[in-house]
């Protein structure tokens, strides 16, 4: 079971703890770009066509290569600008929306990841988003890994309420992961910040980070999304 934590010990875990100073926030980014390795017909350069979700688009027309599983990350941050990095796969930067990257991993490998929303303006708060999905060519399926959205507070921005009841949620996923049936594994999932915004009231965030282990398994994904067989017992 994931391990989520609530920020680190550097004056923001208590609960009464006075807000932060302001911080400056980077300008957004002017368009995606990727220093990883990208795969399928999906993507050209560093940058890649999102998959219609719902909509009969779940093939990938240009499966991985063998010895490889493929991975969609799809990164926000409500118009600022978002990273995903990683020693190992790589580091990919989102433009103004919601931008996806699709990237083959080989199995019997673990990654530390570093997810880094940051607002768009000053002052306006910040509305992060990573998801990641691994594809299953049996069916074909997506398998839902990873969800990481911190948007339930004042104006679908990021506070600590809405932190604590994300991070209250991921704990209740079984290996760390969304759905059951996939092979990747997240471990030591933490988000922390530093701190709120001038909009005080509401102690709206400016930044928003993620850290966790990614360990990709050996075996092959063979079920559906959320079958029962998949469920331990």
């Amino acid at each position: 079971m994931v391990s989520c934590a609530g920020p680190s010990a550097s004056g923001r875990s208590g609960e009464g703890a006075p807000p932060a100073a302001p911080v400056a926030s980077a300008p957004a980014a002017a368009e995606a770009g990727a220093h990883a390795n990208l795969g399928g017909a999906r993507c050209h350069d560093a940058v890649c066509t999102c998959r219609a979700r719902g909509a009969g688009d779940d093939r990938e027309t240009q499966p991985p290569e063998e010895g490889h599983k493929r991975f969609e990350i799809r990164l926000g941050a409500g118009g600022g600008p978002a990273t995903f990095s990683s020693p190992t796969l790589g580091e990919l930067a989102a433009g103004p929306s919601e931008t996806c990257f699709y990237v083959d991993v080989v199995p019997g490998t673990t990654h530390e990841v570093t997810f880094l929303a940051k607002e768009r303006k000053h002052e306006e708060g910040v509305t992060p988003e990573l998801e990641i999905a691994e594809y299953g060519p049996k069916g074909p399926w997506w398998y839902d890994v990873l969800l990481v959205k911190c948007d339930s507070g004042p104006g679908g921005h990021c506070n600590r309420d809405a932190a604590d009841a994300w991070s209250a949620e991921a704990k209740t996923r079984k290996r760390g992961r969304v759905d059951p049936c996939g092979s990747a594994v997240v471990k030591g999932l933490k988000w922390d910040t530093t701190g709120g915004t001038g909009y005080r009231e509401a102690g709206l965030f400016a930044d928003f980070k993620v850290s966790f282990t990614l360990e990709v398994k050996k075996f092959p994904t063979q079920f559906q999304p959320g079958s029962t067989e998949c469920v331990p017992k």
